[in-house]
């Protein structure tokens, strides 16, 4: 690679890597290819971003050679992804140039290189068109590099890609010859390098199908049990900016998680995860929770040392105890987690097949929108209180910071928990809400309720009964027109108007089965056949949480007359019933 400056604020970067190929995606590109097209420029929110400080200045020549080196050795470096007739495929280039941002460190390198960060992550990446990565550096006045900032698309990187993309940068910055493996041989030559195009290939494998059954049949079990939706609630009136984003820095949630997870033989990981269900589940009034967890799975070297997008969805669907401590409730949870990180690597394309298949089959359309991730690199979380008392817990809990960013108008995700390690001892806990489903403070009580539980359960027994009301969560109300199914909550009388509304406007009316199961029959007065209705009902269920295909359909020649009363659609003459499924 050479470097020639364009401009007074530019360097151009050019490199010779391998010869050019391409391929499908990987399971995990494919996972957020779909949300990248879906937010188009809003898409710039996943955008990952780090500013580089050495030791020392470091020369341009220094810079250029380790940005050479890198940018040949890992493939995604030099990838681009793009809409094919065949569909989405990623394309590595074998030669091409980067465009490195240069500026003034204005005598303060920390600063400046955390600007052009944030100036640098504004812009959506055009994937077609742009590298996976931007680089800007920041310059002292004798032209040496004081500060190297980087930015890479959500779609090239997770966190752990990032975090070793920029520790290699920064190590071999520092390092007596930025092309050279440690003698302890941790940097591999880059013809052993994992890459994506081989995971790829492997994934289309008959060992990487073979893996993906495995996690299809985790998800079609857990489905057959789960909710249709974690928001099957009355919706609140929003504004534009409907997506609220809480943030609580933390080195008491690092010192409770960490000694609870010590306690119940479990990980700080199932820990916050447990906390982030029990809560969801004492306000939305489910026994039953279905999460998506963001699952890594970087379990081998291969894994570990691949520089690119590894994160799949995985599926927890769980039933929570009411009659248990928190601890217990803890402990409950490990197995079922661990169940669904080990499964979820799988065909995204299947999964959504399945998610379809047996949504249909259960006469709901699945809304997975509750989402877990513990974005912490490891599962070492260093804290000097590994056993805290109240009092040291009081302590660090007034050292806690909570803010806000800006609100988003959209996202596909109506709640989200996330924690990173900030170092130090402490744990970054974001949350996204959908503040039609959670409004008003919801937001901030949760995020903070989760602080107050872990220390509370620290000292003192934790009922999970008891949870809304330690924290200060007032659970979400529904009328009396509302009943609990095995899809979850529905409401019958919506179910009743979506009939109607499939019918062609026609005139419907609900009734709930006495038995007391939960099922809904539904009279219209309409045409047709119970199955081509059931059909029409389905195709029109995504979008409306708190709805779901009735059991029984119950077609009949007219409708009673107006004020006869709902009862007296018991005597209209009938042109067909049944359930309308397939036999």
């Amino acid at each position: 690679m050479t470097d020639t400056s364009t401009s007074a604020g530019t360097l151009s970067l050019t490199f010779t890597g391998d010869g050019a190929d391409t391929g499908p995606l990987t399971w995990a590109q494919s996972v957020m290819w779909g949300p990248m097209q879906w937010f188009g420029k809003e898409a710039s929110q996943f955008n990952i971003g780090r500013a580089l400080v050495p030791g020392e200045p470091v020369a341009p020549d220094r810079l250029t050679a380790v940005l050479r080196h890198l940018v040949e050795t890992h493939q995604t470096l030099r990838t681009r992804y793009v809409q094919r007739a065949d569909g989405p495929r990623q394309e590595v280039a074998a030669t091409g140039a980067y465009d490195v941002v240069l500026v003034d460190d204005q005598g303060d390198p920390s600063r400046v290189g955390d600007e052009l960060v944030a100036t640098l992550t504004e812009a959506a990446f055009d994937h077609e068109a742009q590298w996976p990565l931007r680089v800007g550096c920041a310059r002292d006045r004798a032209g040496r590099i004081t500060a190297v900032a980087l930015v890479g698309s959500h779609l090239a990187f997770d966190g752990w890609a990032f975090t070793t993309l920029t520790d290699v940068l920064l190590d071999r910055l520092t390092g007596a010859d930025p092309d050279a493996s440690p003698s302890d041989g941790t940097v591999r030559p880059a013809d052993r390098v994992p890459q994506p195009l081989a995971q790829a290939a492997f994934q289309q494998s008959p060992a990487g199908q073979q893996t993906s059954r495995a996690g299809l049949r985790h998800w079609e079990q857990g489905l057959s049990a789960a909710p249709a939706s974690m928001f099957d609630l009355p919706t609140a009136p929003t504004g534009d900016q409907p997506i609220e984003r809480h943030l609580l820095d933390s080195t008491a949630v690092t010192a409770a998680a960490t000694a609870l997870a010590t306690r119940t033989r479990t990980s700080f990981s199932t820990v916050l995860l447990g906390l982030t269900t029990l809560i969801l589940t004492a306000y939305n009034g489910h026994h039953t929770a279905v999460f998506k967890l963001i699952a890594g799975n970087r379990l081998d070297r291969d894994s570990r040392d691949l520089i690119a997008l590894n994160t799949l969805d995985a599926l927890l669907v769980h039933r929570v105890d009411d009659d248990v401590d928190l601890l217990t409730a803890i402990r409950n949870l490990h197995r079922p987690a661990f169940d669904a990180y080990r499964r979820a690597q799988c065909d995204p394309a299947e999964v959504r097949g399945v998610v379809e298949r047996v949504g249909r089959r259960r006469g709901v359309a699945f809304d997975l929108s509750a989402y877990f991730n513990n974005g912490h690199r490891g599962s070492d979380w260093a804290t000097p209180d590994p056993d805290p008392g109240p009092d040291r817990l009081a302590a660090l809990r007034r050292d806690s910071r909570y803010s806000r960013l800006e609100p988003l108008s959209r996202s596909d995700m109506r709640f989200y928990v996330a924690a990173s390690n900030l170092g130090e001892g402490r744990c970054r806990l974001g949350l996204l809400v959908d503040t039609a489903y959670l409004p008003g403070a919801l937001g901030e009580t949760v995020v903070r309720g989760i602080e107050t539980l872990l220390c509370a359960a620290v000292t003192e027994e934790v009922r999970v009964a008891e949870i809304a009301g330690r924290i200060g969560l007032t659970p979400a109300r529904r009328g009396t027109d509302w009943v609990s199914t095995p899809a979850g909550w529905i409401r019958p009388r919506a179910v009743a108007e979506l009939v109607g509304e499939v019918a062609g406007g026609a005139a419907a009316a609900a009734f709930v089965d006495p038995t007391g199961d939960g099922g809904v029959t539904v009279y219209v007065a309409a045409s047709g056949t119970p199955e081509e209705l059931h059909r029409r009902v389905l195709d029109a269920l995504p979008g409306r949480p708190g709805v779901a295909a009735p059991t029984g359909y119950v077609i009949c020649r007219s409708a009673p007359s107006p004020g006869a009363g709902p009862d007296a659609w018991r005597d209209v003459p009938v042109l067909a019933r049944g359930s309308g499924r397939d036999a």
